[in-house]
Order: C-alpha cells, then sequence, then structure tokens
C-alpha cells in the first residue's frame, strides 16, 4: 500500500510538462551593450578577478501571452539557452536580474532556467519591465555576443 501512496503523492505534486510562452507582443529590443571591467583600477586581482567583465541592461520589457492560463495555477520561468553566440563556454556568464512587477528577481547560467512566478494567472498578459546585469569571463568571450530570454510555463496540478 505504502508504494502505491507515494506514487499518487508523486503524480499530484508533479507539474506538467513545461510549454514555452509567447513573447510576441513584448517589443523588439536588440540592445548594444559594452561591458566594463567588473574591478578596474589598481589591485592585486587574481586571473579571474582581471577577466571580470559587467554589462548592464535596464528596463527591458517583456509581455507574455497567457490567455491560455487564465485561472490555472502555475509556474513560469526564465531561461537562457545552453548555447549562447558569441560565447565559448556556458560557464562564462550569469544572469541576474531585477523586476519592477509581477516577476521575482533571480539569477541564472546558460542551460538553466529559474523560477519568475508561482500562483494563478489572471490576466490574458502578463508583462514586466526586467533589469538586467550580465557577468561575463573575458577569456571565453568572442565578438557579437548575443542570447535571447526563453519564458516557460507549467501548470501545476491544482
Amino acid at each position: 500500500m505504502k508504494p502505491l501512496l507515494l506514487l499518487l503523492a508523486l503524480t499530484i505534486c508533479v507539474p506538467a510538462f513545461a510549454e514555452r510562452l509567447d513573447d510576441s507582443l513584448s517589443p523588439r529590443q536588440r540592445i548594444d551593450v559594452t561591458p566594463r571591467w567588473q574591478y578596474d583600477g589598481y589591485g592585486n586581482w587574481t586571473e579571474d578577478q582581471s577577466n571580470a567583465l559587467v554589462a548592464e541592461v535596464s528596463a527591458m520589457e517583456f509581455r507574455l501571452k497567457t490567455q491560455s492560463y487564465v485561472g490555472k495555477n502555475v509556474q513560469i520561468f526564465l531561461g537562457v539557452p545552453r548555447l549562447v553566440k558569441g560565447l565559448r563556454s556556458p560557464s562564462a556568464m550569469r544572469v541576474e536580474w531585477k523586476t519592477r512587477g509581477k516577476f521575482s528577481p533571480g539569477s541564472i547560467l546558460p542551460g538553466d532556467r529559474s523560477l519568475v512566478f508561482q500562483g494563478k494567472i489572471a490576466d490574458s498578459v502578463m508583462s514586466d519591465f526586467f533589469d538586467f546585469r550580465i557577468y561575463l569571463d573575458g577569456r571565453y568571450l568572442e565578438r557579437g555576443l548575443e542570447f535571447d530570454p526563453v519564458f516557460e510555463i507549467e501548470i501545476l496540478n491544482q
């Protein structure tokens, strides 16, 4: 009887598979950002500190179509693809963000995702402004770093 209860508990708690959210309502933004040295001036920097760069992007707006999920209890994740054009190693980048509304702040490495919202969807479009800080290891950069954050949604069993 116990294995059946455990299996039943797992099926109740495990969310459904993730679907990519449509963000076609978001303003299309190609942003040219110039990174700066994270540690500048004189110092006894380690090799990692000597190659540490940071770039900032403010007020990037995302508008997510959520009309199919109104009234449903969900989790929304922000992800960054593992392969980032212009980056020779996924471990050479970390993205942090703060938000100005419904979504939670967080941090992510390429190939991962981070929870930005959990709750019941009330609106057909969810929008928020993100302020990104992108940390880079200059040893693994090539010219023309490009990436698009991806939002995924999972419906939680109620």
